[in-house]
């Protein structure tokens, strides 16, 4: 049997590349990467077996995977309803068949399972696959504390509790300054600088970063999640989360999640000096998914590791994603000026566009006729 393992070509955000590793612990080995992006046009020599978990979907035209010799696990699912791509993809004919075929679906979120089921498609609530991160065993925990993604706020009210080491991370990677389109609204469709196997070692560093550290505190989904499964104290700062409530539905009763004035308010809750146990209720979920990935697969790896991260320091670890955290803020800083002189440009051109149209420029056409003459 061939194994195939969802990749992203396209995105920057590493945590689709962590909900990726944490599939690929349960396969013997990869021998296709199939891109996410174009998950209907990919096609094998012969069956393989591949786990969809995944965030559902940017282009409708990828889905529904229609290769004869696919053989998916339909689990950890989520559907993005508020995109209307996304509806017309899944209620299709050929999803509904697909779906029907190899399900029932299992739905990373509640909200997910409710769309399916509402739509007369099985689905169950599974969790999120992140949760079976397993780690080395030989890795200790290590006094300091990492910030993923949170504001400057957060880290000076964390600076002032704290004596520790304070790592600041970002699960998003540089994009290439050449080939973006200045265009924020299709960032996310642009060439990125990195492979997918590139952002794999780095998703796999990061999940070495979480797992040493005395306690980690994030806005993103897939650092809380992997936390729980590598047992790292984690706190969800939820300011600024896009789609929080949809995308953290199901899961906000296991972690402490606050905003960052509650967290002010309420500083014992999550003391980082001394932070308290995460709490327990995934456990069930981690132990169905393990037992139903397991036995599609046939197979369980010790570890999310491919490398020997006890060769690397924690400093390096660290290094290495505040290095890119700098180049990615380098290049939006950038991107923002270039923005600015086009809206001057567009400015002035219109300006410019307004006296050739005024009376006083036709009026004036001889005179300049004759001056270049």
């Amino acid at each position: 049997m061939k194994y195939g393992l969802i990749c992203y070509n396209y995105l920057e955000n590493v945590g689709n590349e962590i909900q990726s590793i944490a599939a690929r612990r349960f396969l013997p080995n990869v021998d296709y990467y199939v891109d996410f992006n174009t998950l209907s046009e990919f096609r094998a020599d012969e069956e393989f077996k591949i786990i969809m978990n995944a965030w559902y979907l940017h282009d409708k035209k990828s889905w529904p995977p229609i290769d004869e010799n696919i053989n998916p696990l339909l689990i950890a699912m989520h559907l993005n309803t508020n995109n209307k791509n996304t509806p017309e993809a899944f209620l299709s004919d050929e999803s509904r068949e697909f779906l029907s075929k190899y399900g029932p679906v299992g739905a990373r979120d509640p909200l997910t399972q409710e769309f399916l089921q509402s739509n007369d498609i099985d689905s169950y609530f599974s969790g999120c696959l992140t949760l079976t991160l397993k780690g080395d065993e030989n890795v200790g925990k290590e006094d300091y504390i990492v910030l993923v993604d949170v504001s400057e706020d957060v880290l000076e009210f964390v600076k002032s509790k704290t004596d520790k080491q304070i790592y600041v991370v970002s699960q998003g990677l540089p994009t290439d300054l050449n080939k973006r389109k200045l265009t924020k609204k299709y960032h996310f469709l642009e060439d990125r600088i990195y492979t997918s196997q590139e952002k794999f070692f780095y998703g796999e560093c990061l999940l070495n970063l979480y797992q040493r550290a005395s306690c980690v505190i994030t806005k993103r989904l897939h650092v809380a999640l992997p936390c729980l499964a590598l047992e790292t104290p984690v706190l969800l700062i939820n300011d600024d989360i896009i789609n929080g409530e949809i995308r953290f539905s199901g899961f906000k009763d296991w972690f402490e999640f606050l905003t960052l004035d509650e967290y002010k308010s309420n500083y014992n809750i999550f003391d980082v000096n001394n932070p308290p146990e995460n709490r327990k209720d995934y456990l069930k979920y981690r132990k169905n998914l393990i037992s139903t990935v397991k036995k599609f697969t046939g197979n369980e790896n010790p570890t999310f590791n491919t490398f020997d991260y006890n060769k690397f320091s924690t400093l390096f670890l660290s290094k290495l994603n505040n290095y890119l955290n700098e180049t990615n803020q380098y290049v939006f800083s950038l991107e923002d000026k270039i923005n600015e002189l086009e809206a001057h440009i567009q400015a002035q051109n219109e300006l410019i566009s307004q006296m050739e149209n005024s009376n006083s420029w036709k009026l004036t056409k001889p005179l300049r006729n004759f001056r270049n003459r």
